[in-house]
């Protein structure tokens, strides 16, 4: 929940709380009736009962008696001493006089909590789903330019019997006419520069267009059938969101790697997962389904900070497209090679309903002899729960059927068929068929947890039929990373199949070593094939040092291995050696980039790739004219801290800046503040989620509003027969100019009021008249003018004072008036006897025990010259009125309290005094 203020009433060192208003406050079920207050604590059976009347407490049968000094009755209602909350209720509280705090604890699960909890849940809920309601929002923009970001890469190798090869990387990512624009070139020495190398795309996406949500010139992804072995440039089209929209089910997704690295499962360009290669490399995943197409994006990165360019790009066979809607993607270009063959490709479905989506289309290759133009259709079904099936015909070329099975337990199983016509030429290799199945499912218990997967493959063609299995078992065990894998391959024209099984481990010892064993046995000719073992450990900061030993048997040749990597602010770097009888080779790396802020005029290198990645720079101002907008003259506030981290956050030197870097393009984000970093109470933020839609290649300039609040302060007291005092529970409201009411609140039980939340301008502070009309009073003054100046730390108007008494008719005598309609208070509301306050490293100010330590005070007071009164140990009214009157003369609480503020600014003026 947070920090609540609540009113506590303080006797001694011990603290009182209001019964009713913290049983509201938690939620909790209560009645006032004449003995006290009767509820029930969260569920109707825990009834209780504070009798006040009898001084005790029954809850649950059980009676606890209460003592006089355990309640304090006030105007504002009951006082219960807080440590029957814990001993009674379970509601453990724990009073701090210093910071005048009650820190509250239990383990029940009240009302307030669970609705919190709920809410939390809605709001995870709503996130997964693409829903958020955030304060503001801020636009779109497309600009027509923005300088962005740059990728850079070196890698240098050196070999005893083959030419050095020194390698080059550049990608530039930019907005250009409101669109993304990336270029990618690379460079080699052994290879000429060639055009088919090189990338270059310009692609303007918008979610919120009717016709056109995606548009891409340049190199485009096709997702053809044909075999298309060049680049392709030219132009997509498309009407399907760039963003996830979750259908149902998954796609077990499994392949390999280098051991121990990380793999980020990118769906649609949105990061949705990532997982941890075992000791041989492998990964699996289990890929949510998404409406539309589900392009699936691999990215990989080494355990040592190493980070692989190469991105897989995979088309899961599924394409769900929700009820009733209609998408297409058009593509045409020309392929860069040397008969600059043409293509295009047409792709519609629709949504027969949630479980049905059909499609079809066209394919057109002008190099295809068996026929350049290749109509298809396509279907996508959820037969039932966990069922799912893809099927397609391309006319002229080949026939597929998939069907996937997915059982609550995880077993997974997947059969797919593709027959080729004998006579096609779009597809460049000789197959007649295609048979597939395999079946994955985990294997827990309580030691270890594994990952199993069967998969048998068969390929047909003319002369010749192709069989090949693995059984894969991967997972862990007492802490060890193992992976076995057993490969089979059969051929019909051969006679002796070909079997051999891999086995890794990944063993984590002392001082941060890690040691991997890896063997190969050839099972079909009872052999060893290859051992290698490596051994790993960080050094410095960010460094890694690895050594390593391969034995090729069959070669019989030895090989070690060397290397030491480390990963900089601005760059990662690294170094490997292998070296044997054979050949020796030596690799040096390194890769990073530059980005250029140009709203702040920053420029900052990072150590990982940021070309096609969005960033922020949010900008938190002090809005001292409260028009939400950045003036000149108003200057930046250090110290915003988010409640949320997403991407990489860092800050400029005096952290009035934040940069957010590494974050996903075209998502929906929300930001959260946290107002509580912010080093001023009088500096609020107004809308502390703020939503914003990143897109990429550049730094998009985010402006926070702090407003910087005013303050009133004062006092109201009652005069009557009896005297004037200060009056509790009076409404207190400050007027705009225009008579309508800016702020409204109740005084305390001393009569003292404070508000923190104006915006600077011209008030009028008035008692509410409705209130005053009701209580047949009147107030002197009728209203106070105050004004609130612009100020960075926030002004504060604390002077206001007002007078109440009731209207006595003047025919009735003083001995006649009537009784105030407010009820008085049985106790003081000031002690007579102040108490011992902890003044932390400059010791304690003692005055609890005896009226000497009063007398004290009003001596203090009488030097500095304020008219406390007769010099006697009592807290009375002369001495209440010498007290507000130095607090308001230097510039305290106005409260008539004498805490440790007033305490120590006392000893200040003494001093300074002598």
């Amino acid at each position: 929940m947070g920090i609540v203020e609540i009113p506590i009433a303080i006797q001694g060192n011990d603290a009182y709380l209001p019964v009713q208003e913290l049983f509201n406050l938690l939620q909790l079920k209560n009645v006032e009736i004449n003995t006290g207050v009767i509820g029930f604590i969260i569920h109707p059976d825990s009834t209780y009962h504070i009798n006040y009347k009898d001084r005790e407490i029954v809850y649950r049968d059980e009676i606890f008696p209460l003592k006089e000094s355990d309640v304090i009755k006030s105007p504002t209602g009951n006082y219960l001493k807080s440590d029957y909350f814990g001993k009674v209720f379970g509601l453990h509280t724990n009073f701090s006089f210093r910071s005048l705090s009650v820190k509250f604890q239990t383990e029940k699960e009240l009302p307030f909590i669970k609705e919190m909890k709920r809410k939390e849940i809605r709001e995870n809920l709503n996130r997964v789903i693409g829903v958020v309601n955030p304060d503001t929002i801020m636009p779109r923009r497309y600009p027509f330019f923005k300088p962005g970001f740059i990728d850079w890469g070196v890698t240098s190798t050196q070999q005893t019997q083959i030419v050095n090869d020194n390698r080059f990387t550049l990608g530039v990512g930019t907005m250009f006419i409101g669109g993304e624009t990336n270029l990618r070139l690379n460079y080699s020495t052994r290879v000429p520069f060639n055009s088919r190398n090189q990338f270059y795309q310009w692609r303007l996406v918008n979610n919120y267009s009717k016709f056109f949500k995606q548009v891409s010139v340049g190199r485009i992804n096709t997702r053809a059938t044909s075999s298309v072995f060049a680049p392709i440039n030219g132009v997509q089209v498309s009407n399907s969101p760039f963003q996830n929209r979750r259908s149902f089910g998954t796609f077990t997704l499994s392949d390999f790697t280098e051991p121990r690295w990380t793999v980020e499962l990118y769906v649609n360009n949105a990061l949705v997962d990532f997982t941890v290669a075992d000791a041989s490399g492998f990964y699996t995943f289990e890929v949510p389904l998404m409406y539309g197409n589900t392009a699936v994006d691999l990215r990989f990165y080494g355990p040592y900070g190493e980070e692989r360019i190469e991105e897989r790009m995979i088309n899961i066979p599924y394409n769900f497209v929700p009820k009733n809607e209609f998408e297409y993607t058009l593509s045409a270009g020309i392929l860069e090679n040397p008969e600059n063959d043409r293509f295009s490709r047409l792709n519609m479905n629709y949504g027969l309903n949630n479980s049905i989506t059909l499609g079809g289309g066209v394919e057109y290759l002008s190099d295809v002899s068996s026929g350049e133009v290749m109509p298809f259709v396509n279907a996508s079904a959820r037969v039932a729960s966990g069922l799912l099936f893809s099927g397609e015909y391309m006319y002229g070329v080949k026939g597929e059927a998939l069907l996937s099975y997915h059982t609550p337990q995880s077993l997974q199983v997947n059969v797919n068929y593709i027959k080729y016509h004998e006579d096609q030429t779009a597809i460049r290799f000789n197959y007649l068929e295609e048979r597939k199945i395999s079946l994955s499912t985990p294997i827990r218990t309580k030691a270890f947890y594994m990952f199993s997967r069967l998969s048998l493959n068969q390929i047909l063609m003319p002369a010749t039929k192709l069989t090949t299995a693995q059984l894969l078992l991967s997972g862990g065990f007492m802490g060890i990373s193992t992976n076995l894998t057993t490969y089979g391959i059969f051929n019909s024209r051969v006679d002796d199949p070909t079997i051999y099984s891999s086995l890794s481990q990944t063993y984590r010892l002392p001082y941060k070593f890690i040691f991997s064993p890896r063997v190969q046995y050839d099972v079909s000719r009872n052999t060893f094939t290859n051992l290698n073992v490596e051994l790993e450990r960080p050094i410095f900061r960010n460094g890694f040092a690895n050594v390593g030993y391969e034995n090729n048997f069959r070669r019989d040749e030895h090989i070690f291995e060397f290397g030491l990597r480390y990963s900089f602010d601005m760059a990662q770097t690294s170094f490997s050696s292998r070296i044997g009888k054979h050949n020796s080779s030596f690799v040096e790396s390194a890769q990073g980039s530059i980005l250029f802020d140009d709203n702040t005029d920053f420029v900052m290198a990072r150590n990982r790739t940021s070309v096609t990645r969005a960033a922020l720079t949010l900008v938190p101002f002090l809005d001292l004219n409260w028009n939400g907008q950045k003036d000149p003259m108003e200057p930046g506030v250090p110290g915003l801290e988010l409640g949320n981290r997403s991407g990489n956050v860092t800050y400029n030197k005096d952290r009035t800046v934040i940069r957010i870097t590494e974050l996903q393009p075209y998502v929906d984000l929300l930001l959260q503040l946290d107002p509580t970093s912010l080093d001023n109470i009088a500096w609020h933020i107004p809308d502390p989620k703020i939503g914003v839609h990143t897109t990429p290649n550049h730094f998009q300039e985010i402006h926070v509003p702090v407003q910087v609040l005013g303050e009133v302060g004062g006092m109201v007291y009652l005069k009557d027969s009896k005297g004037t005092r200060g009056q509790g529970r009076i409404r207190v409201q400050i007027l705009n100019r225009d008579d309508s009411v800016a702020a409204e609140f109740l005084t305390e039980g001393d009569g003292y009021f404070t508000y923190l939340g104006l915006a600077p301008g011209h008030y009028r502070a008035v008692i509410d008249p409705e209130q005053l009309e009701n209580l047949d009073f009147k107030v002197s003054p009728a209203e106070i003018p105050l004004n609130i100046e612009v100020d960075k730390y926030g002004d504060i108007v604390d002077t206001l004072e007002f007078v109440i008494e009731p209207n006595v008719p003047e025919e009735v005598s003083q001995n006649d008036s009537p009784q105030s309609p407010i009820k008085e208070t049985e106790e003081p509301l000031v002690p007579k006897k102040a108490i011992r306050i902890d003044l932390g490293e400059r010791g304690y100010w003692a005055f609890s025990d005896t009226d000497d330590n009063i007398k004290l005070i009003q001596q203090f007071l009488k030097e500095l010259g304020y008219e406390s009164g007769k010099i006697d140990g009592i807290y009375g009214e002369k001495t209440l009125q010498a007290v507000r009157k130095f607090q308001r003369e230097t510039g305290i609480r106005l409260d008539g309290i004498f805490g440790p503020e007033t305490l120590g600014t006392l000893e200040d003026r003494l001093s300074e005094k002598k």
